[in-house]
């Protein structure tokens, strides 16, 4: 079964458009409580979520961020690197 965005996709951020938006996309993340804020992969950001923050906002900055941008990416808390077996990109996410 297959279900209509209500929305149209966009492509994956890419590095380069991140690195061309690094000093907007870390001003954005700020307003939500996310810091040190990463390249991890296409469609992929690393960031520090602050203790007093949550999922929404997450989600808040994920969505100003690609209205903005015009490209879709998933934001990973940090807290992610403390598990075993974490995906490579994260443990190499280059700094924004």
């Amino acid at each position: 079964m297959t279900y209509a965005l209500d929305h149209p996709t966009h492509p994956p951020l890419d590095e380069a458009t991140a690195r061309a938006h690094a000093a907007d996309l870390r001003d954005l993340a700020a307003q939500h409580g996310i810091t040190n804020l990463r390249f991890a992969s296409a469609g992929r950001l690393l960031g520090h979520l602050d203790n007093n923050r949550d999922s929404v906002d997450v989600a808040r900055f994920e969505l100003s961020a690609e209205e903005r941008l015009r490209r879709s990416f998933f934001l990973i808390s940090d807290r992610v690197l403390t598990n075993p077996r974490v995906n490579p990109d994260l443990i190499t996410a280059s700094p924004l």
